[in-house]
This record gives C-alpha cells, sequence and structure tokens, in this order.
C-alpha cells in the first residue's frame, strides 16, 4: 500500500510501496508542487523505477523554474 501526504509548506509525507501501480496518485498529489518541495521518505519501504522516474520528473520540473527538491530520511 502507497501513502503520500501533503504536509503543507512544500512537504510530503511518502510510506509504503511507490511502484508502477502507484504513480498516477503520486504525480497527481505532486502535480501543483512548486519552489522548494521536500520529500520526507521515512516511511518508504520500496521505491521501484517507475517511482523514481516520478522524483527525477520532480526534480526536473522544479529545477526548471528555480526551485529545489530536497529528499530527507532515505533508509
Amino acid at each position: 500500500m502507497f501513502m503520500i501526504e501533503d504536509q503543507g509548506g512544500g512537504r510530503f509525507e511518502l510510506g509504503g510501496r511507490l511502484d508502477a501501480a502507484q504513480v498516477e496518485t503520486a504525480e497527481a498529489t505532486l502535480a501543483d508542487a512548486s519552489g522548494t518541495v521536500l520529500l520526507d521518505l521515512a516511511g518508504l519501504d520500496y521505491i521501484a523505477s517507475a517511482g523514481i522516474s516520478v522524483v527525477l520528473t520532480l526534480f526536473k520540473r522544479l529545477n526548471s523554474t528555480g526551485g529545489n527538491l530536497r529528499l530527507i530520511n532515505l533508509s
């Protein structure tokens, strides 16, 4: 099971398994993210290549508009 919660202020908490089946959920939640975005990955048990693609796409989008992406609590 995958969970992504907008904590406000550009902070998102992710948990569970981010795989191909959950990409649409993650993309929809992160679609309006801008500026400095912080992804807290403490609860993330697994990330597939499709999930990594979501993170990389977000990074590229933010970077192109002068924003930043920060990842915390990686395991």
